[in-house]
């Protein structure tokens, strides 16, 4: 049993490790959220891992509800994002948010990340909600770019398959044409000429 502060401390350099413990903490972060409640002491020293996993009894004397407090889930989104930022750069910080932090962070965003230790798609979703205050969770973000790259994948596939000659044909709105030009023209063609064979020999 040990906190997520030291969890996070051991994964430090290891960015994989990092990205995944981050990732499993947003899963509760939104778990939390659809059941009413909110993180109001993010101190990340109190949250403790039960068999290296986060459970509901992880966050014992963290929550509570959010109840008239709705911006609560975007608060916990950046507080958990300020924890992110500063684990790639390999210092552990407590998810202590106000505007001057959330000021510091939005006007210095590329300085968090100018060693490269952030994954792209990682540093592209800090973008979106510190700069474009688009705030939505990790998981969440990270599912749909899967998803975009996913597509655009298919599609250029499907670019590739149109490109030749018979895949053009059959992908033609005019399908029948193309049928009969792939396969019933030769079909034709070698009908006459064997015709024209059998005339040649009767009337030789």
């Amino acid at each position: 049993m040990v906190s997520f502060y030291d969890k996070l401390e051991d994964s430090l350099g290891n960015y994989e490790e990092l990205t995944n413990l981050l990732i499993n903490f947003d899963n509760m972060l939104e778990y939390l959220h659809n059941n009413g409640l909110c993180i109001y002491d993010f101190n990340i020293k109190k949250v403790i891992m039960y068999n290296d996993k986060l459970t509901l009894a992880s966050f014992n004397g963290l929550i509570n509800d959010i109840g008239e407090s709705p911006n609560m889930k975007s608060l916990n989104i950046y507080q958990l994002a300020k924890i992110g930022l500063m684990a790639y750069n390999n210092q552990i910080v407590d998810g202590r948010m106000n505007q001057e932090h959330f000021d510091f962070i939005r006007d210095n965003l590329p300085e968090f990340n100018i060693n490269g230790n952030i994954p792209d798609e990682v540093f592209e979703y800090y973008g979106e909600i510190f700069e474009r205050l688009d705030v939505t969770y990790l998981n969440d973000y990270l599912v749909t770019k899967q998803m975009e790259n996913a597509g655009n994948q298919n599609a250029n596939i499907m670019k590739k398959t149109l490109s030749t000659s018979i895949g053009r044909a059959y992908a033609s709105d005019e399908s029948d044409n193309a049928f009969v030009n792939i396969l019933f023209i030769p079909s034709i063609i070698t009908f006459l000429y064997l015709i024209g064979l059998i005339v040649y020999f009767v009337l030789k």
